[in-house]
This record gives C-alpha cells, structure tokens and sequence, in this order.
C-alpha cells in the first residue's frame, strides 16, 4: 500500500513538472532578471505582481522583445510606479483632453496603464481585444485602478499596436517610441533618446549580445 501511494505521488509530481515545461516559454525572464532590469535604471524594485503580470502575459515573446517591451514599460510608468497620467490623475485638470468621436461625454480618456492609453477609440479597441466588450470604454478607470488589467492593456497595446511596426522594421527601437508617442520623434527629442537609453541598460541586464538600433523614430 505504501509502495502504491509513493508511486502516485511521483506521478504527480512529474505531472507537475511536465506541465511547467510545457506552459513556461524559452523566452520567459526570471523574477530576479525582471527585477533588475527596474533597478538597474535607479528605480526601486516593482512588487512581485506586478512581475507575474509581465510573465502571464508575455510567455510567447522572445527576450529581446521583452527587453524593448520592459524598457517602454519602465519609462512610461516611472519604473512601474505609476498607472495613470501624472497631470491628469486629480481633479479635472486635463477635462477636454482626448475628445474624440468614439469618448463618453462624462468620461476623460487619458493616459492610463503601464503604457498609457489615451484617446476613447483605443480604450474601445483595447477593451475588445480583450474580449470585455465595451467595459473599458464606460470605465476608463479601471486601466488604472486594476494592476492586472493595467499590465494586460500595456501588452494588448504593445501586440496591436507596436508589434506590427516592429515587424515590418526589425532592429529599430525607435519604431516602438512612435508606436507609442510619434509625438516624440522629432530630432533632439530627449525623451525618445531616454527611451532607448533605458533599453541599452535593460538589454545589459538581460545579457541580450545583439542590442537594437535606436533607430526609427527622429531620423
């Protein structure tokens, strides 16, 4: 009986372990890796949902597109800190703002999320590309509220947004800067160059040898 009971347990065991190989993909980062790629930039270390976030999210992307991704991330968020506009998040300071055809007249739809979403037609994209239907679009705060759903909206935005850029100009940093604020990519902008800088540190981290260029966005 004792045998039996051990060998099940085994079984179990190696169930468990079949299965973490077969859900975590090759290019997953570890906590420690992800971690200091955050610190690495003078920030202090993100909680340690906001990592399982990134991963639950993320398990297809190969390491140098997480590096690029986490480097956005970083400079948009103020190294994961913040999920929504920094001007916009008392009162209503920016009320007028993103006012398009698609917006509620009683919602403000600025910049929320880990990559700050702006603008009621890309919060209605979003909230359907998640399959919420229009959630997001009566309740724009919710990107901010919601960690969870914040780091899901980054990435959404990231696939649907950033990534076909990327594609169709591999190698070129820059392309995910306009893909994010083409309002940046003006020769001399230092927040695009600041971007990229923070990619250099995160790919050291990571150990990525073929870094991206910088180009794509100002030239």
């Amino acid at each position: 009986m004792q045998l039996k009971c051990e060998s099940y347990v085994y079984l179990l065991l190696l169930a468990f372990v079949i299965e973490s190989k077969v859900t975590i993909a090759p290019g997953t980062l570890t906590k420690a890796e992800f971690t200091s790629t955050v610190t690495a930039n003078g920030y202090s270390p993100p909680n340690e949902e906001i990592y399982r976030y990134f991963i639950e999210d993320t398990r297809n992307f190969s390491r140098g597109d997480a590096a690029m991704l986490i480097a956005q991330l970083i400079h948009e968020s103020g190294g994961f800190k913040f999920t929504e506009q920094i001007d916009c998040s008392k009162g209503d300071h920016c009320k007028g703002w993103y006012v398009d055809e698609v917006g509620l007249l009683n919602k403000s739809y600025h910049g929320r999320g880990y990559i700050q979403l702006t603008w009621g037609a890309n919060y209605r994209a979003a909230s359907e590309g998640l399959g919420l239907g229009d959630k997001l679009l009566r309740a724009p705060e919710l990107v901010a509220s919601d960690k969870r759903l914040a780091m899901r909206v980054s990435v959404w935005y990231w696939n649907a947004r950033v990534k076909p850029l990327l594609d169709a100009r591999k190698n070129q940093f820059g392309v995910t800067t306009r893909g994010i604020n083409p309002g940046e990519c003006v020769k001399g902008n230092l927040l695009a160059r600041r971007r990229y800088l923070i990619y250099l540190k995160v790919a050291e981290t990571l150990k990525i040898a073929e870094k991206v260029e910088e180009s794509g966005c100002y030239d």
